[in-house]
Order: structure tokens, then sequence, then C-alpha cells
């Protein structure tokens, strides 16, 4: 390789890793904590401190890896916000060396740049900038299944094992993939065919010992007979009974089996959502082979998994299928510089490129000007206007929007009266009750409305207290 050649790939190289720590670090305090964040931040709090009777509906590794950022950095959702920035730049780094062996230097460069500065929006400006259990989950998928890769192509059994081990990691931070066991299962046969079966069958073995040694250490702090129990009720108690969730306007309990494919659109923007479905189109199309197949497989079992197995469906759901088409789409790219004709490979990578850069580009700017909105800013907004001490009501919105601030001492409980505010939110699913409803429309005068963000602040010129006959305004 040439002196310029080098200094070109070095520069380029620094430019994603900066613009990657921008893009996982920058500005990562400014989003307001969500209901899910405070809840699993919280609980590895505990978790570190020996108390396990939080959120045992979700398995514990990824919440051991919140409390113990929490004991480096301090309480709060900072830390593990950086420990999720730690975990997007590891997949990157995946992602780099994996598609550089296989498919060239420019290629992976090019698949890990567009996973650091993809939008993956709906859950804060993106759901990993955010402490969720979804990054964890999948840094840990994707490490095994470059892991198991590893082992196919060298031989060597210590990575099947590492590649049991670290999906036994991913399984008990989140449990949905659990899906992808089966293609770690058939990833020995795309080597050996059917007919070497003994080979398959002893890397298996090994695959599932190594995996469920990791799942179960994991798991064993917290009881895990006791918590694997409860976990599996609340599931199938959500599959049951469904979940509310709005989805293109309408209101859904049990979730369309498009749903997660809408939120996907959503979140990372239909023109690029184009250029990612192009590519994985592309890569399947131009000679198809064995590592097509693993990772076509495994992103096939999790959309099986979230569009049929699982009932409802989350704007951040989607996030599990993110690192798999980048990868897919990479490759797919790849393949049309290396197979297609030289005018139609440069037009094909021209637009997909330009359509990446303007999704890297929009983000960044949603990046910088990040702030705290709505509830975030509620306690500011009533110092200003001289507002003291005193309990206020929401109504409007889900718990979790305002659970993450207790400080604000706010409640839907009617009872917890009389209010010094009232904090009104835009959330189609919870209805204001009538004779508030009626008091905020016929005594407006009487209030100080402030908006903020989505929200609305009605400060009233007195307290709003709940009589026998409802919602009124007193002295």
């Amino acid at each position: 390789m040439t002196r310029p050649a080098s200094l070109a790939r070095l520069c380029a190289l620094l430019v994603v890793v900066v613009l990657g720590a921008y893009a996982c670090f920058w500005n990562l305090a400014a989003q307001n904590v969500t209901g899910d964040e405070y809840i699993y931040v919280t609980a590895g709090w505990q978790y570190v401190h020996g108390d396990f009777a939080a959120n045992r509906e979700h398995p514990p590794t990824a919440k051991y890896l919140f409390g113990l950022a929490q004991l480096l950095g301090g309480q709060g959702a900072l830390a593990p916000r950086i420990l999720v920035g730690l975990l997007v730049l590891g997949v990157a780094a995946i992602i780099f060396f994996w598609l550089k062996r296989e498919a060239g230097w420019w290629a992976g460069l090019a698949s890990a740049a567009f996973w650091l500065l993809m939008p993956r929006a709906n859950a804060g400006d993106r759901i990993d900038r955010l402490a969720l259990l979804e990054p964890v989950m999948m840094f840990f998928a994707v490490a095994a299944l470059f892991a198991g890769w590893r082992w196919a192509r060298t031989g060597k059994t210590w990575m099947l094992a590492v590649s049991g081990a670290l999906l036994g990691a991913s399984v008990t931070s989140k449990v949905s993939t659990i899906a992808l066991v089966p293609a770690f299962l058939l990833l020995p046969y795309l080597f050996t065919g059917l007919r070497r079966w003994r080979p398959a069958v002893r890397a298996n073995l090994i695959w599932l010992s190594a995996f469920v040694v990791t799942a179960v250490a994991l798991y064993l702090p917290m009881g895990m007979r006791s918590a694997i129990g409860y976990m599996l009720k609340v599931q199938d108690g959500q599959n049951v009974n469904g979940h509310d969730i709005p989805i293109a306007g309408h209101i859904y309990r049990f979730a369309p089996w498009w749903g997660n494919f809408w939120f996907l659109a959503e979140g990372i923007g239909v023109a690029a959502l184009v250029v990612i479905v192009v590519g994985v189109a592309l890569a399947i199309w131009l000679r198809p082979d064995k590592l097509i197949a693993y990772l076509g497989a495994a992103l096939l079992l999790l959309i099986v998994f979230y569009t049929i197995a699982a009932r409802i469906a989350l704007p951040h759901y989607y996030y599990a299928w993110t690192p798999l088409l980048v990868i897919l789409a990479g490759l797919g790219y790849a393949r049309v510089a290396q197979r297609l004709r030289r005018p139609v490979s440069v037009s094909l990578l021209a637009v997909a490129a330009l359509v990446a850069l303007v999704a890297a580009v929009q983000f960044t700017v949603v990046v910088a000007q990040d702030r705290p909105t709505g509830i975030a800013r509620v306690s500011d907004e009533l110092r200003s206007h001289g507002v003291g001490d005193g309990p206020l009501l929401a109504v409007g919105m889900m718990p979790g929007v305002y659970v993450p601030y207790p400080a604000l001492n706010i409640s839907e409980d009617p009872s917890r009266g009389p209010f010094v505010a009232v904090v009104v939110g835009d959330d189609p699913r919870f209805h204001l009750d009538p004779t508030l409803k009626r008091l905020l429309k016929n005594e407006r005068s009487r209030f100080t409305v402030i908006t903020l963000d989505s929200l609305q602040l009605w400060v009233p010129h007195g307290l709003v207290e709940h009589g026998p006959t409802g919602f009124v305004l007193s002295s």
C-alpha cells in the first residue's frame, strides 16, 4: 500500500472515531430520563448493593452493568449512558473488523460509520443514548455472532465457548435474543454439511455448555428459579392482556404485525431505511454465501420473534434488528463495488452514500440541539413564577414521564392535593377527569398557562383540589 493510501485510511479512521465519540457522548446528560431508563438505573444501583427485588420481569446482566457504572461514575443515569455509549462504539469496532476481513477495509469503515451516525430515534434523540436494555443486549449478541463466525473460520474451540458465553450475557440482559440460538446451532452445519454431523454436534454441545453456564451464573445472585418464573408470568400477562400503544395515529392494545416496522421507519427515516433494505437485498442477490446465510438467519429469527411471538410492540424494540441490518447492507454494497460494472456500481454507491450522509448530518444536529424537555423543565418554570413547594397533579401522561423526577412531588392521585399546579400531557391514552377538564376550560382566566414542549403547566391563582363534586379551584 502506498503512503498516500495509508494516510487517507488513517485520516478517514480518525474522522469516524471522532464523529462516533460525538454521537455517543456529546450532550449526553441533556435529554430527559425516561421511565424505563429510571427503572433500570435504579434497579442496577440496588443490585450492586445486594437488593434484587426491583424489575425482576427482566433479566439482570444489563442492570448489573448499570449498577457498576454508577459505582464508578456516580449515581444516576449519566454513568450508565456513558457505558451504553462505549458498547455502541464496541459494536462499531466489531463491524469494522468483521467486514474488513470479509469485504475490505473501506467496506468495514463505511459500515461502522453508518452504524455510529445513523438515527435510531423513538426513545429520546437515539435509543442507544439512553440506559436501556436493548443496546446492552445487542452488543453481546453481535459479539457472540462475530465470535461464532471466527470459530467457523479458524476452528479455534475457545472462540466457540466465547460465543456461547456472550450470548448468555445477551439473553440475561434481555431475553429477546434467545431467538438467536438456532442460528448458532446451525452454524457448524454450514461448514460440515449434514453428512459430517459428529463435529457439528460436538460444536453445538460446547457452545450450549458455555451459554448455559454463563446464563445460570449471571442469574444466580437474584435467585434464578423465582426470577425466571416471575419474568415468564409477567411476559405472558403482557401477551394475554396487551399494552396500549399509539402506532400510526391509532391506539392498539395488541400491536399489528407491522408495528415494529412502522417504528423502524419512524426511527431511522424512510430514506435511510430504503438504503438499508436495498443493501440487504443486494447482499442476498449477489451470490449469497455462508456469511449471508448466517447473518440472514439471525435477522430473520429476530424479526419473527418481534412480529409473531411478541404480541406487543414498543418504539424501541426495532433496535434489535439494526446492527444486523447495517452489517448485511454493508456486505451488499461491498459486493456492488466488487461485482457490478463500474457505472452501475458508482451510481448505486454514490446515492447510498449521499442518503446516509444526509441522515448522519441530521442526527448530529439533533445531538447538538438536545436539551431537557417537558417535565424536566417544570421545576425551573415554577420557581420563575414564584410558586412554592407543594404537590403537583399529573394528567394526560404515563407515570413513566414524571416518576424519574421524584423531587417534583408530582402524582396522578387526586387525594394528594391540594395542588399548586397541574401538569397536562397530550397522551391520547389518558383522558382528563371531566370535572378537571371543565375547570380548566371555564376558569382559564384564573390560571397562568405555560407551554413546555408537549406539556402544559397550569399554575392556578390559588390551589386546585378534589372534593365531593370533583376538581375545584380554591383561594
